[in-house]
């Protein structure tokens, strides 16, 4: 049986190498990035036009995870964020209609509910209802290439978004708290993408992308100001871990990010949550 051809953009990157590592045995990855890389078979810009339909046709599905980040705000001008992040995810969906690629998975970002996850006196519940309100160039420009997914999406494309959680290597304690709230791994992030690539949606969706909260939406005044006692609340021997490593449980957290959608109709559910990442001597199994 024919192997599905699949192109990924941003391979040479963190997440675009683990999902084409992951991928390569089912399907024939074509690997595009500005940069080289063990997954990057073509060097090549996604705003050029010319060459990316030259290496669309005959696609199967494109993930698009090629872009300009938040650390690049300070190096590049605005002109380049919209160029890198809208025209060329425009280009990539055009080939899709051109070539009729039935399938285009967006890689995108919680960072869009921007303002919108301040509120003054207790943490955010950050769902997909919430109406996203960017506070940079990075943040207008996702947002528009995920209007321009959405544009495209119909009868003979599908188009899916995934608004993906802060997911790079940080201090031990950050990303241990980060995934009670705002953090997810990056092979969950792997995960979400292949559920995304493999569904059978039609036309559009956008999903959270994050990790496991043990959060519920009543605790959320008690989480701005009293999160070390939430916390223990439903993890009890997280305080004790902390103390061992010599960390400290937080006092706020203001905001929780919750992938509820994604797991009712991709069957997207977070492995490596709160509990994963930290000592299980700990953290006996039994406990909920």
């Amino acid at each position: 049986m024919k192997m599905k051809k699949i192109l990924i953009t941003g391979t040479s990157g963190r997440i675009g190498s683990a999902l084409a590592s992951f991928l390569k045995n089912s399907y024939q990855v074509i690997g595009i990035d500005l940069n080289r890389g063990p997954f990057t078979t073509h060097c090549l810009d996604i705003a050029d036009k010319k060459g990316i339909f030259h290496l669309t046709k005959g696609v199967d599905a494109i993930v698009h995870l090629a872009a300009l980040l938040p650390q690049h705000i300070n190096v590049y001008s605005d002109e380049d964020f919209w160029r890198t992040n809208v025209d060329g995810t425009e280009n990539l969906l055009d080939a899709c209609l051109k070539y009729n690629i039935k399938r285009f998975v967006f890689t995108s970002t919680t960072s869009i509910y921007g303002n919108a996850m301040v509120l003054p006196h207790q943490a955010v519940w950050v769902t997909e209802d919430l109406l996203p309100q960017p506070r940079d160039i990075y943040d207008e420009t996702k947002l528009a290439a995920e209007a321009l997914c959405k544009n495209a999406s119909g009868a003979s494309l599908s188009c899916i978004s995934l608004r993906m959680s802060r997911c790079f290597p940080e201090e031990d304690r950050l990303m241990a708290i980060y995934r009670l709230y705002r953090g997810v791994d990056i092979r969950d992030v792997v995960l979400g993408h292949v559920l995304a690539l493999e569904s059978s949606i039609k036309g559009y969706e956008f999903f959270n992308i994050t990790s496991q909260t043990p959060f519920q939406q009543n605790d959320l005044q008690e989480l701005h100001g009293k999160a070390d006692d939430v916390i223990s609340r439903y993890h009890p021997w997280a305080k004790k871990a902390f103390e061992v490593k010599g960390w400290i449980l937080p006092f706020i957290i203001d905001r929780v990010y919750v992938a509820e959608k994604a797991k009712k109709i991709l069957g997207y559910t977070a492995l490596y949550n709160f509990r994963e990442i930290m000592d299980f001597s700990e953290a006996p199994k039994s406990q909920k």
